[in-house]
């Protein structure tokens, strides 16, 4: 009889990690910290396999759609840009630089 509960929990945790594992792969599993010159600090999360971008910033999150780029990953709007190349990030609000130089720690 116990081996009976046993066996049926198996199908439910499989399920509940295949839908786990979707969600990382959706979400690109955790976000990726870049100080700022500013002193500020920027979290990007990248989601559907790096075709939008979640950017938490210190008034909030956003998400972004990735637009064209010759170089890096780039995400934007009518206002924000956020241009990811290597280790950096350039970010471009109403055609000014506002956080300066940011990058991912060592």
């Amino acid at each position: 009889m116990r081996f009976l509960q046993h066996a049926r929990r198996g199908p439910r945790l499989a399920f509940a990690c295949a839908l786990l594992l979707a969600g990382l792969f959706m979400t690109g599993g955790c976000s990726k910290p870049y100080f700022c010159d500013n002193g500020k600090s920027i979290d990007a999360r990248y989601q559907l396999g790096g075709e939008k971008v979640v950017i938490d910033v210190d008034d909030g999150a956003f998400t972004l759609p990735k637009i064209p780029s010759d170089t890096g990953a780039k995400y934007g709007d009518q206002n924000r840009t956020f241009w990811f190349k290597g280790d950096e990030l350039i970010v471009e609000v109403g055609g000014k630089y506002p956080y300066g130089r940011c990058v991912r720690p060592q």
